[in-house]
């Protein structure tokens, strides 16, 4: 299967590791997975999922909470998102997937499961399936095209399951009715706000900053840092081993021959009597006339550049109307057409556009041409060398990577192999080591692994590294005195904000003993605001979006208009609310919608159907998860 596909040759392999093939050993703790050598991690209703499947499944989820979080994502975020269980959960569900799959002897022709791994950008060149490709992405990931291939199978076939149970569920009118109600309600709300900023009487004691400092001690902690060793595989160390032929220059030349294009342009003048896009015909009839006259004159001799002056309406009626050299994109269409149909010292005819009338005057006119192959050569020579060196490198650094397994490894390997090894100096997160490009990036690769444990090849820059963290400095509490104005900052926020949420308190009692809103406001002598009309997602007219506050709004009715509490707007922030209007939309306007509000309803439904069919699949169902993975185990 796919064998046809992966006879043919290509050229060098970009360094794609896709997440669904990348192995990692980076979630079992340092060293763990080779003491711990165990062949599955759970059975479902007496089939085995593999320590291999798990391995693959998470990593895949870190890579993409990687594309996601970035730098942030670091090894505390992916212990508190319990990424282990969302691994067992989601293979769990494959399992029971597929398995449902057999049962029913649904089955996968061959041409479409060829179709869609063609269809991988990832195992392209120039659009086109490359099998080169596809077997060196899947080889850096350690992963035969057979198994790749099994679990492209698996994932269209759990796809074709699930919208089989999803499309089984129908949205009567009814739901559609409500959901468009539920969505398309307004409310006009009254509101009085509280800001911390408005106390500016307040002060602290030097003893209410020592109490907010021991209350909040652990919020001064320093950053953690950490010192590592690594190893940098440059490309441009490897230039020296590398040979690009003359045929391969050729073949990139001849491939990306739009690299290599110098576009089409016009160098123009024009002059521009404007004319507004809703003008009526006769006012767009009488200023054409008047750029006919113009164009007779310029067609007769006239300085082209002197009329311009003296009758453009356009920005570039100062500099005689030239508006420098132009490629076909960048001047709306029918301008475009007009100029680069012309030959130099042609003048058009009133060209229209949404701007008004033109009258162009081509000053120069260069077609499109392609560089020949001597004068781009070396440049190629260059780029093709670059890559043949990155892909050595990464060689070179991933045949470390297998030999290295901890501890020391890092440091015996770099001797026997003759590798320059650095040591960084204690790094924080954010900053990370001085002296190393794209010095977040290793920091964020660092702080991701467990002392003396190796990364796996990661590309920073135009660099690979191995990288391993090998001495951590824990954070610590500061003494008061070196971080007493902080402290003192932040005591007096606090009891400003305070002060604001008292004082909102207060006024919500009142408003609750009072005949409205605004006559408790004005005895309290408190500015109340109304808003405009607004719905459940749209930003609160005057305070701006607030979940709490639109919730709140939603929740009241004429017979209970007050809200139960004050609500926070954020920092420093009060609110006390009350309904003003309730306004439903109108059946005729479901009606106009009704389509719409089914597209958007049914993919909704489908989602929750597909959730509850599993539940109740997983319910019925026999599941054994190892006691090294499951998060349940006692003690």
């Amino acid at each position: 299967m796919l064998s046809s596909m992966r006879k043919s040759a290509g050229s060098w392999m970009i360094k794609i590791l896709l997440g669904i093939i990348v192995l990692a050993f980076v979630f079992m703790g340092a060293g763990s997975f080779y003491s711990n050598r165990q062949s599955e991690v759970a059975r479902v209703n007496g089939k085995p999922i593999s320590i291999k499947e798990y391995q693959q499944t998470y990593q895949m989820i870190v890579q993409n909470l990687e594309q996601r979080f970035g730098s942030r994502l670091d090894q505390e975020m992916i212990e508190r998102l319990n990424l282990r269980q969302q691994a067992i959960d989601r293979l769990i569900k494959k399992h029971l997937i597929m398995q449902v799959a057999e049962k029913n002897n649904l089955r996968l022709p061959d041409q479409v499961l060829a179709n869609s791994i063609a269809g991988i950008q990832a195992f392209q060149s120039n659009g086109n399936f490359d099998p080169q490709r596809y077997k060196q992405v899947l080889s850096r990931s350690r992963l035969s095209p057979e198994a790749f291939e099994a679990l492209q199978k698996e994932n269209i076939i759990t796809g074709m399951v699930e919208n089989i149970v999803a499309n089984a569920v129908p949205v009567s009118e009814d739901e559609a009715r409500a959901w468009f109600n539920w969505k398309n309600t307004e409310v006009k709300i009254r509101y009085a706000k509280f800001s911390g900023k408005d106390f500016d009487n307040v002060s602290v004691s030097e003893k209410e900053v020592e109490q907010y400092f021991e209350k909040h001690k652990d919020s001064y902690k320093t950053e953690p840092k950490i010192k590592a060793r690594y190893i940098r595989f440059a490309p441009e160390n490897y230039l020296n081993k590398v040979q690009v032929t003359k045929a391969e220059i050729n073949d990139y030349y001849h491939s990306n021959q739009s690299g290599f294009t110098t576009p089409e342009t016009v160098e123009a003048r024009h002059i521009l009597l404007k004319v507004p896009e809703d003008a009526d015909e006769k006012t767009v009839q009488e200023v054409r006339k008047k750029a006919a006259e113009i164009m007779e004159k310029a067609s007769s001799g006239a300085d082209f550049a002197e009329l311009a002056r003296k009758f453009s309406e356009g920005p570039s009626a100062a500099d005689g109307g030239y508006i420098g050299t132009l490629e076909k994109n960048d001047a709306v269409k029918p301008f475009s057409d007009q100029a680069f149909s012309m030959q130099p010292g042609e003048i058009s005819p009133p060209v229209r556009t949404r701007f008004g009338w033109h009258i162009i005057k081509a000053e120069d006119h260069t077609p499109a041409s392609v560089k020949p192959i001597d004068e781009v050569k070396e440049k190629i020579r260059q780029k093709l060398a670059l890559r043949k060196a990155k892909d050595i490198a990464y060689e070179k650094a991933y045949s470390v990577y297998n030999i290295s397994f901890g501890g020391e490894d890092l440091i015996k390997n770099s001797k026997d192999l003759g590798l320059s090894l650095k040591t960084t100096g204690f790094f924080t997160k954010k900053q990370g080591p001085e002296g190393t490009e794209n010095s977040p990036a290793f920091a964020k690769a660092a702080f991701s692994l467990p002392l003396k444990e190796i990364s796996g090849v990661k590309e920073i820059g135009e660099d690979y590294f191995l990288i391993q963290p090998v001495e951590k400095q824990e954070p610590y509490v500061p003494e008061l005195g070196s971080v007493i104005k902080e402290v003192r900052s932040e005591a007096l926020r606090e009891k400003k904000t305070q002060g604001a949420r008292k004082a909102a308190q207060i006024f919500l009692e009142q408003v609750k003993t009072e005949k409205s809103f605004l006559e408790a406001a004005e005895k309290a002598d408190i500015k109340a605001s109304t808003t405009e009309f607004f719905k459940r997602k749209e930003p609160v007219p005057g305070i701006g979006q607030n979940a709490r506050i639109s919730s709140a709004a939603f929740s009241l009715r004429t017979d209970n208009p007050v809200s139960d509490s004050v609500i926070s707007g954020g920092k420093y922030i009060f609110y006390v609310i009350s309904l003003s209007a309730r306004k439903e939309p109108d059946k005729s306007d479901f009606q106009a919608e009704k389509k719409a509000v089914l597209a958007e309803l049914e993919p909704m439904k489908q989602r929750q159907a597909v959730e509850k069919w599993l539940s109740a699949l997983r319910e019925s169902s026999k599941i054994e998860i190892s006691d090294q993975f499951s998060t349940n185990k006692p003690g």
